[in-house]
């Protein structure tokens, strides 16, 4: 199956805070007007104090279609009142950096705990957004939160969201579903299942599918899971696509969605999606689920009636070739992707194709017998006969057909290689499979020693995980003097779910625009064209290149999961795409081996550099790590 090569592309930038419903601006600034009503109904005059007259230019500013005009007015809000936590949130949504949003966000928590005052939070817990004033607090705490977990704050963000469920259990602002995803990404399945049983009653795709999968996370494929799981479909559709990897997110980012609507979808899988790649097993067993059952093969062993009717074909004197191989390419079968296996009988003698079979298991004696069959009784190029020979490449399959084809009087011979079949084999596999890929051996240089220690630091680095240690952006420099050119930029890839892995950038002002994302200037095209990376991604075994696959079963190369086999290509400049040489390999190979110790022992705001000596295929490589300080990457400035 033919596979586009994605951009080695570094996580895409999100959204500071939490991605608003349809509307949020005019929503926010509805908020005037209902304090006023408010007021109205009370009979009493608007209060008209500096955080009123400040909360009012706020109003005003979250219906304000000019960003820069959105700032001023923020500003303007502070300095009349600085604890208007709103203005905070508007200038954390506009902030030129991620550190700088973080920064907003900390100051409108403080600022929206000033305005409450201690009284409201003892006596107001349960009832929060309820009370008009508690929202912009509120707001400023969820932006703090995702902010908190872009910046890989993980445990501090999380304690934000339980303790936001626990002043406002209705969760007007939708928490629950946030949390929910970070819990499933942090593995933490028992507080997962104390919030599933806290609200019981919630029907959505989010509750849904996270059930199922918990209950296989926990307990593998029950009943209980697969009856969870058929619930989920009902309850939106679209969703499996999307887990499976048949369709994928637009790159623009949904402002609202309805229950059952692909928008949902699209919502739950930028949530979720990770935390079913991390579950082993989780999306195979999802596609087993939802396929049909395949019909049992009808093939039977030789009988004696068959046989007296070939027998009475005319014999010509001829030679025969066949064989059964697996074709080189993945093809999609009723949406499932299959590598199927030929079975081809071919005329050596006159060099013609007399059958061909295909199947989506590996061939039995009983279907090779059928496909004999055929070849004398309705052979595709000549009139019926029976051959003088059977040429075969030898195997417990033809062990047990030697007695009933030496009963029709042809001869079994062994050889060594099939020629004539070979090349037909090899022009059946070019037309039914696409551009074929070239394995990692087909390099000069290349090894099966090299890939071995490649495969085997990669299955270390993906058991290890350490993409769930860092934050969605953020690079470490990597220096080794026993390689030319350099330093190099390694980005952890895995936060989203969608591209697991490891990525080697050669600059960082490319990298950095990425980040960054679109903007003035900003051209998604030429950026594209202007990286050079070497990059390993995570998938299954119909993802990479069948060479591949074969040489990595044929020299039993350690992979960690079915759907972990390591995928690695060079981007050079353009849009040119090729195999790692082999010095390129190797130094993947020891940053495979040397990132997850790093980030385990470096958080992401720690300058410090750190030397470690790694072995390699090629024998040990020292390595200089350090982080590139996070979040002072310059955003564009957008209205949210």
């Amino acid at each position: 199956m033919a596979k586009k090569k994605p951009k080695p592309d570094a996580p895409k930038s999100k959204r500071r805070g939490p991605p608003p419903p349809a509307g949020l601006p005019s929503r926010r600034a509805m908020e005037g007007v209902m304090r006023q009503l408010v007021a109205d109904l009370q009979g009493t005059p608007a209060p008209d104090t500096p955080l009123a007259r400040a909360q009012n230019l706020i109003d005003e500013a979250f219906d304000e279609p000019n960003p820069k005009r959105r700032v001023e007015l923020a500003h303007e809000a502070l300095r009349l009142c600085a604890d208007c936590a709103d203005a905070h949130v508007l200038l954390a949504e506009h902030a030129p950096t991620r550190k700088q949003a973080l920064a907003h966000y900390e100051r409108g928590v403080a600022a929206g705990e000033r305005a409450i005052g201690p009284d409201t939070f003892r006596d107001g817990v349960g009832h929060f957004w309820g009370v008009l004033e508690t929202r912009p607090y509120m707001r400023a705490r969820l932006g703090l939160a995702h902010a908190l977990w872009t910046s890989a704050k993980r445990e501090a963000s999380v304690r934000h969201l339980h303790d936001m469920l626990r002043l406002n259990p209705n969760d007007n602002q939708g928490v629950r579903y946030t949390l929910a995803g970070f819990l499933l990404f942090l593995d933490r399945d028992a507080e997962l299942a104390q919030l599933f049983d806290r609200y019981a009653d919630e029907a959505s795709a989010a509750w849904d599918y996270t059930k199922a999968l918990l209950a296989f996370r926990q307990h593998g494929d029950t009943p209980d899971a697969r009856k969870l799981l058929k619930q989920a479909i009902k309850t939106n559709r679209h969703v499996p696509a999307y887990l499976l990897g048949t369709k994928f997110p637009p790159s623009e980012q949904l402002d609202s969605y309805s229950p059952g609507d692909e928008s949902e979808a699209l919502e739950y899988v930028g949530g979720f999606l990770a935390g079913w790649r991390s579950t082993p097993g989780a999306v195979a067993w999802l596609r087993t689920t939802l396929a049909k059952p395949k019909p049992a093969p009808k093939s039977k062993e030789p009988g004696a009636a068959a046989k007296k009717l070939l027998a009475k074909l005319p014999q010509a004197d001829d030679v025969w070739q066949c064989d059964f191989r697996m074709l080189p390419n993945w093809m999609m079968v009723a949406g499932e992707p299959i590598r199927p296996w030929a079975v081809l009988v071919t005329s050596r003698t006159h060099d013609l194709v007399l059958t061909t079979q295909v199947s989506e298991e590996p061939p039995t004696p009983a279907l090779v017998w059928d496909a004999l069959a055929e070849a004398m009784r309705k052979p595709a190029s000549a009139r019926p006969h029976r051959p003088t020979t059977l040429q075969v490449r030898g195997g417990e399959c033809w062990e047990n057909l030697r007695a009933h084809i030496e009963e029709l009087g042809i001869g079994l011979e062994v050889a060594a290689e099939l020629d004539q079949w070979g090349a037909v084999f090899a022009s059946l596999a070019e037309h039914t499979g696409g551009e074929r890929r070239p394995g990692l051996l087909e390099t000069p240089g290349m090894t099966p020693e090299r890939v071995h220690g490649f495969y085997d630091a990669a299955a270390g680095f993906f058991r290890q995980a350490p993409w769930k240690r860092v934050g969605s952006e953020g690079a470490i420099e990597v220096a080794c003097d026993r390689f030319e050119g350099g330093p190099w930029y390694a980005v952890l890839m895995g936060q989203s779910g969608l591209t697991t892995g490891l990525a080697l950038y050669e600059d960082l002002a490319v990298l950095k625009q990425m980040w960054a994302g679109p903007g003035d200037g900003y051209d998604d095209e030429a950026n594209a064209r202007a990286t050079v990376a070497t990059s390993v991604t995570f998938n299954a075994a119909w993802d990479i290149s069948t060479a591949d696959l074969d040489a990595a079963t044929a020299h039993d190369w350690p992979v960690a999961r079915p759907d972990a086999y390591p995928e690695v290509f060079h981007k050079g400049r353009g849009l040119s795409m090729r195999s790692p040489l082999p010095w390129e390999l190797e130094l993947l190979e020891g940053c495979l081996r040397a990132v997850p110790e790093f980030v385990r022992r470096r958080e992401p705001d720690d300058p410090a550099r750190e030397e470690f000596v790694v072995p390699t295929a090629g024998g040990p490589v020292k390595l200089v790590l350090s982080w590139v300080i996070e979040g002072d990457v310059e955003l564009s400035v957008r209205a949210t």
